[in-house]
């Protein structure tokens, strides 16, 4: 099997739980014979030659950080990963895409992408997570900037519709997507 993985961070060194989730799935579908094309945003981390030993090839891409991808109604953290070589390689090849948390969703609903098994890996509900982050901020800077994220994200997340599967970490969450995304 061959497969798309569109992480929202380069995932070496596994350094953290996201990170952590995305390298050793990579390394384990390598090992079940997965032949992986691995996508993946970086900031502040150079090229890792290392990720070679999970993935077949490696492509990487900026993201749009900064004020000019703050002001849209998508949240930041989709849109600041926009890339359009990301959709120029995806739609090279008929392979099934796994996006790696809704970070990375930017091009899901994509209809060059329509005729595609697309799956979401889904490491938290973004919007609970990022209302958690600005309940316990004591800076109101970032109070605002996590409730606005949070409102976009809960808005966002309807994206989901256009995945085929959505895998989730936990049981809880598992439930949540199941009952607000399953189509019968």
């Amino acid at each position: 099997m061959k497969l798309h993985v569109v992480s929202f961070q380069v995932p070496f060194p596994p350094d953290y739980g996201g990170l952590i989730d995305v390298y050793y799935k990579l390394k384990a579908l390598k090992k079940a014979g997965c032949s992986i094309v691995l996508h993946t945003y970086r900031y502040g981390v150079e090229e890792q030659p290392a990720l070679y030993e999970v993935a077949d090839s490696v492509y990487y891409y900026e993201r749009y950080t900064g004020w000019r991808s703050m002001f849209t109604i998508l949240p930041y953290i989709v849109y600041s990963r926009r890339d359009e070589l990301l959709l120029k390689r995806l739609c090279a090849d008929d392979y099934p895409i796994l996006f790696e948390g809704l970070h990375t969703c930017y091009f899901l609903p994509n209809q060059l992408l329509r005729n595609r098994q697309k799956w979401v890996r889904m490491h938290n509900v973004e919007h609970e997570y990022y209302r958690f982050l600005g309940k316990s901020t004591v800076s109101w800077w970032k109070k605002c900037y996590y409730y606005l994220e949070a409102w976009r994200l809960r808005q966002y997340e309807r994206v989901l519709l256009h995945a085929d599967k959505i895998f989730a970490i936990t049981n809880t969450d598992a439930a949540y997507f199941i009952r607000k995304y399953l189509r019968y």
